[in-house]
């Protein structure tokens, strides 16, 4: 017979798993720190000292001789004796702790983090209260005797640290959060006017005992811990966390709704608020609603940017998610099962025999609906009045915190009205209790209901609805949900209501009741599944991984920046001797302000600036996006000797200059009439916004527009601009501060930093401030700056060396990639003059179209083709025209073309012509499938262009930009777009500068080798950028292992030299020069050099060497070799790897002991992880190596290069 497959049920946890981060526990090196408002217990000390401990107990449950046991719902207060429950009790010496009511959800979640992770629960003890009275302890009163045991006894019991509050406690938790927050936060805006001075000293309390939390915190953390601090309580401890310990991991979750902007917006508070949660690297929400409702408050109220998951805050991006709480499902199940409950569910039954039944708990506050409730109610028995005598409402209303005696007053005349107008002496439609009741009563309640009924206008979760269905397991009765509950969007099968809509609830109530059990079966399945697998646990778990998760990013981002180092600062500016000085204006000497005409500089910033620019050792200059005409009226005519840089860089005034310099005065301006018309196309429909214009740029300003309406319309204004005007002309738009500027192209605030460094190479301190994203162009240039020290001169700092490829050349923009013939030169070369006008080609047929089109043609042109079309005929083809003056070759596989059916521009045979196999009559070939380009003497430059990171792809889209352009004007409606070439060259320093230093004691040496050129064509292509990587890896972590060797290197008795080789694709340069440096005399020859050596004071200018104090290392006195080649595992799926040998009876013992001393990999016990490559009696010698440098000078060396490879090299 066929039998079905077994399909595994699939649950979030088992999607998780595949998700980053979520489907395994995070790794924590630290503990949890839990920090809630109380702690999970009530403490008790009692009347009389005694001195008995006792260990932790459980009560257990009794039903014998219970005086409410047959009643429905007891009138005894809660105090009372009542029906035994499962309470957790502690007890030692005077003090009882005992596990409290309320918060069973968030409780259990933070108790669940300790099954995976040490955890620490720092909270309020609560009020302290006398044992059988109603008398409470201050702190004041306790001993230090008191507390310590106290402290002892909550550490022994669940590693909970308490905090003892003072008299701060009631204003910061009955005055500022119950009276302030929590009605703001629910919807409730305060209609009572005063004076203010109760907000003010509740306000204060708030800072005070949010202060206490934070100090207790950092008196607990220990580095690596992750603390998660919960709900609205607790709102400023993150920043005051992030003052003290900026690096500790820190989650908010906030359990109450989150109001949207406008609301919130009337806190007078609202700042202070939103910048304390913004101190966490993490803030949750129960729905997503709520968290972005919280993002567009720090829009909108903090001007901070932000993106759909979280919001940049002082240069650190906050996450913002939701991750919706769950509840214990299995304390739920033992509640529900209790020996208490059963009696308590007949005895209802039993009182309303034959109706069904409506069940309502909820506490008695306006948000919670009762009221809409009983009139919804009421409208269902008017319209459905066959109900009527059939049905019956039991609202359970507790007793909470606040005045709602005139609430609870309409609530019960709500119900003498229903009850008059539907009631008789036989029937009672509504039953009314505003108590507490006993938890037995509670879930007989939620066990015996013929339909659950939760009509909350404002609720943060409401987990009574989770209880609900978990009471409803055998019984499936529907539930009926407020909209506007935090778990509406999670228990879609549940009857969804508005609460305000009494005839939508009504007829929702007259579903219920007559659902079809089968419809009851299937919603109840649904919601029971989303109960059982989103539990407490699984919601505690989630955001702490979330947490972990977001603070790796974050920490790899490193977008935060770290507050100045004043003292560093003043020790360097007084021990310099010339100083550079960039500001930006507005944001950094001037605030920003709502109208750009307003920002007008305070007396104290001219007299600082005025300080220091009369200081002689000082070049002080302000970049700015204003114009010339402001700069010079706000500061030039204010400030003597001052250097003015406007509009971003287009124009200068250098101190002491009289006029200004254009940067831009050869540049086409005409395409400022197109940008204008669009930026007020937009001003015209974006209210607040307005347009500046400039001599040589256009800005857009939408800081007074609405938050959001304004980002939105500057995103669908910069779309319109990138493809009207960024498409076709040579502008970009710069994306400011609130603004849109659109600019020539080329011209910023970096280059016009790099410009003035350039003239000042003897400066030896700069300092940089900006506040936005136009001065990170500045900030950029100078973050590659590499500042060294001399220490045979007191404080010599060599920028200029720093600075060369910045300023001599354009490197930092155009990534280089030459296809060079095997003559050992490094970097890039060109002829004189090498440019043309951009050509795109993309088939066969349209080189051989252009080479029939162009032939003799006499202007010069720079061919992009892809690179499958990349082959010694066609080279020579367009050689022949005589016409081209390079080509830019795209590295990506087009989709008729892919990756792996490209070709290897290398030799096929890499190692045949090289020095040390050239003669071998068996020569092996080790790359089949490569065209060999590398022996060609290429008449033009190559250029290889992989849009693989931010810089790459910046040049791809400009160069593609430039190619759509042309194409578009057919190659012949002029101005066209052109390259220069020279601006690729590299002027690279050889490898015989990089000669290295070892001691020459006599010692033998080992060399263990890999190469880094993993951006070259050739190697990227041949082998792949992962392997060639890999190599680097395993070479540095040897290198960090034997750092870690118990024994000083310096006592072994061999030195171990790490070598990393450049050009390696390049007929082995890099190797070859390296050992032709240690094999000879260094020869100075200061002969002329194509490019300025970059080193003040070089005692050698060719080759360019910083210090001639160094000695070589002899080449006869390496012992032995290792190459790690190829060992990324791509090319064997990780199941050995291969040792090469060029001399197999000299290296058989040196592989041997490879072998010895590697371990094998998990699932190889048979065979050892490194395997001789002529295992199989072919003797193949070295492929393409390093190592084989080496070799041609000393055949005597000892050498095995490593790969995941055998017989051929990977694609």
């Amino acid at each position: 017979m066929n039998v079905e497959p077994v399909i595994p049920e699939l649950t979030p946890e088992k999607v998780a798993h595949f998700l980053p981060l979520s489907g395994h526990l995070p790794r924590i090196e630290g503990r949890i720190i839990n920090v809630t408002h109380q702690i999970p217990y009530n403490i008790l000390r009692s009347a009389k000292p005694s001195h008995s401990h006792k260990a932790a107990s459980i009560e257990s449950a009794s039903i014998q001789d219970d005086p409410v046991l047959g009643a429905p719902i007891s009138k005894l207060a809660r105090h009372h004796h009542r029906g035994k429950t499962l309470r957790v009790k502690f007890t030692a010496a005077d003090w009882t702790v005992v596990e409290r009511r309320g918060h069973a959800a968030l409780y259990a979640g933070v108790h669940s983090l300790g099954q995976s992770w040490e955890t620490i629960h720092i909270g309020w003890t609560g009020p302290i209260r006398v044992k059988g009275t109603k008398k409470t302890i201050p702190p004041h009163e306790m001993t230090d005797e008191d507390k310590s045991a106290l402290q002892k006894l909550l550490w022994e019991t669940g590693h909970i640290v308490p905090i003892f509050l003072d008299n701060k406690s009631h204003g910061h938790y009955e005055g500022y959060c119950k009276e302030v927050l929590w009605p703001l936060f629910h919807y409730v805006v305060w209609s009572d006017s005063t004076n203010g001075q109760a907000e003010k000293k509740n306000w204060a309390d708030y800072v005070a005992v949010n202060r206490q939390f934070a100090d207790t915190i950092i008196k607990t953390y220990r580095q690596g811990d992750t603390i998660c601090i919960h709900d609205y309580h607790l709102l400023l401890v993150p920043e005051m966390l992030r003052a003290s310990i900026p690096d500790a991991p820190v989650g908010l979750f906030f359990h109450a709704t989150f109001p949207s902007s406008e609301i919130f917006r009337c806190l007078t508070t609202r700042n202070e608020i939103l910048q304390g949660m913004l101190g966490a690297n993490l803030v949750g929400f129960q729905t997503y609603s709520y968290a972005r409702h919280f993002i567009s408050s720090s829009t909108r109220v903090l001007g901070c940017e932000s993106t759909q998951v979280g919001v940049n805050s002082n240069g650190q991006i906050v996450s913002v998610g939701a991750f919706p709480i769950g509840i214990d499902v299995e304390r739920v199940h033992t509640f529900r099962q209790q020996p208490g409950v059963e009696p308590k569910m007949n005895a209802i039954r039993d009182m309303y025999a034959g109706k069904k039944i409506i069940i309502g708990r909820d506490k008695l506050d306006s948000t919670k609906g009762v009221l809409q409730k009983l009139h919804a109610f009421e409208k269902f028995l008017a319209i459905y009045p066959e109900w009527r005598n059939k049905v019956v409402l039991i609202q359970v209303a507790t007793p909470t915190f606040g005045d709602h005696s005139k609430l609870e007053t309409k609530v019960s005349e709500t119900v003498s009205h229903i009850n008059g107008l539907f009631g008789s002496l036989e029937f009672t439609p509504v039953h009314y209790y505003h108590q507490d009741i006993d938890r037995d009563e509670y879930y007989a309640l939620l066990s015996v209901a013929d339909a659950g009924l939760i009509t909350c206008v404002r609720d943060g979760m409401n987990t009574t609805s989770f209880e609900y269905i978990i009471c409803q397991h055998k019984t499936h009765s529907p539930l009926i949900l407020s909209e506007f509950a935090g778990t509406a969007g999670s228990l879609s099968a549940a009857i969804l209501v508005n609460p305000w809509d009494y005839a939508g609830v009504a007829k929702a109530l007259n579903d219920a009741l007559i659902m079809s059990p089968e419809e009851k079966l299937s919603r109840h399945g649904q919601l029971y599944k989303h109960v059982t697998n989103h539990t407490a646990s699984f919601w505690a778990h989630s955001f702490v991984k979330g947490l972990v998760s977001c603070t790796e990013e974050q920490s790899l981002q490193s977008h935060s920046t770290p507050a100045l180092n004043v003292d560093a600062l003043k020790s360097t500016y007084i021990g310099s001797k010339k100083r550079l000085m960039f500001f930006d204006y507005d944001g950094t000497l001037t605030p920003i302000v709502s109208l750009p005409s307003d920002a007008k500089p305070s007396n104290d910033m001219l007299t600082s600036l005025r300080v220091l620019c009369q200081n002689p050792l000082n070049v002080v200059w302000i970049i700015s996006g204003r114009d010339q005409a402001t700069l010079d009226e706000w500061i030039g005519s204010k400030v003597d000797n001052i250097g003015l840089s406007a509009e971003h860089g287009c124009y200068i005034k250098p101190p002491g200059a009289e006029k200004w310099t254009s940067i831009v005065s050869n540049v086409d301006m005409s395409w400022k009439q197109d940008v204008a018309e669009i930026f007020e196309y937009y001003t015209e429909r974006t209210q607040g916004s307005m347009v500046e214009y400039k001599k040589s740029s256009i800005t857009w300003h939408y800081r007074n527009a609405d938050a959001t309406y304004g980002a939105f319309q500057a995103k669908e204004c910069q779309n319109h601009l990138e493809n009207a005007i960024v498409s076709k002309l040579p502008v970009e738009i710069l994306v400011g501060k609130k603004n849109l500027e659109v600019r020539p192209m080329a011209i910023n605030k970096g280059e016009i930093v790099k410009r003035i460094l350039s003239q000042n190479p003897d400066a030896d301190m700069v300092i940089c401030a900006g506040d936005d994203k136009t001065d990170e162009d500045m900030f950029r240039m100078l973050s590659n700056i590499h500042v060294t020290s001399s220490t045979n001169n007191n404080h010599t700092q060599d920028i200029a060396s720093s600075l060369y490829p910045y300023i001599y050349t354009d490197v930092s923009t155009w990534p280089c990639v030459r296809l060079l013939n095997a003559t050992g030169q490094i970097g890039c070369h060109v002829p004189n003059g090498a440019g043309g006008i951009l050509y795109q080609i993309e088939s066969q047929d349209e080189i051989n179209n252009f080479v029939s089109k162009h032939g003799g043609s006499k202007q010069n042109y720079a061919a992009v083709i892809p690179y499958n079309l990349l082959t010694k005929a066609n080279i020579a083809a367009l050689d022949s025209t005589k016409c081209i003056s390079g080509l830019i070759v795209l590295l990506r596989a087009s989709s008729m073309v892919p990756e792996a059916s490209l070709s290897s521009p290398d030799t096929s045979c890499p190692n045949c012509r090289f020095g040390l196999y050239a003669n071998d009559p068996d020569q092996y070939v080790w790359n089949p499938q490569g065209q060999g380009l590398i022996e060609e003497n290429l008449p033009f430059p190559v250029f290889g262009l992989n849009p693989v990171d931010t810089v790459s792809k910046q040049v791809f889209n400009i160069v593609m930009r430039g190619v759509a352009f042309n194409l578009k004007k057919q190659y012949t409606d002029y101005p066209l777009q052109a390259i220069d070439f020279k601006l690729f060259m590299w002027a690279a320093i050889d490898s015989e500068t990089c000669l290295r230093r070892a001691a020459d004691d006599g010692k033998k040496s080992i060399v263990l080798t890999a190469s880094l050129d993993s951006r070259s064509l050739f190697h990227d292509l041949t082998n792949g950028v992962a392997t060639s990587l890999s190599g680097l890896v395993a070479l540095l972590t040897v290198a960090e292992s034997l750092s870690r060797a118990p024994v000083s290197l310096e006592l072994l008795p061999k030195h171990i030299v790490y070598t990393g080789f450049t050009a390696e694709a390049w007929g082995f340069a890099g190797s070859q020069r390296f050992v032709q440096d240690i094999s000879a005399q260094f020869q100075c020859t200061n002969a002329t050099r194509a490019s300025v050596c970059p080193f003040l004071n070089a005692p050698c200018t060719f080759p360019c060497v910083r210090s001639m104090d160094f000695k070589r290392i002899n080449i006869d006195n390496i012992d032995s070799l290792i190459e790690f080649n190829s060992v990324s595992g791509l090319n064997s799926n990780y199941s050995s790897y291969w040792a090469h040998v060029d001399d197999v009876d000299l290296t058989q013992s040196f592989v041997a002991d490879l072998q010895k001393n590697n371990l094998t990999l998990p699932g190889q016990n048979s065979q050892n992880t490194i395997q001789a490559a002529n295992q199989d009696g072919n003797q193949r010698k070295l492929p393409p190596s390093s190592a084989m440098s080496f070799l041609q000078k000393n055949r005597n060396i000892k050498t095995v290069v490593l790969t995941d490879f055998q017989k051929e090299l990977g694609r």
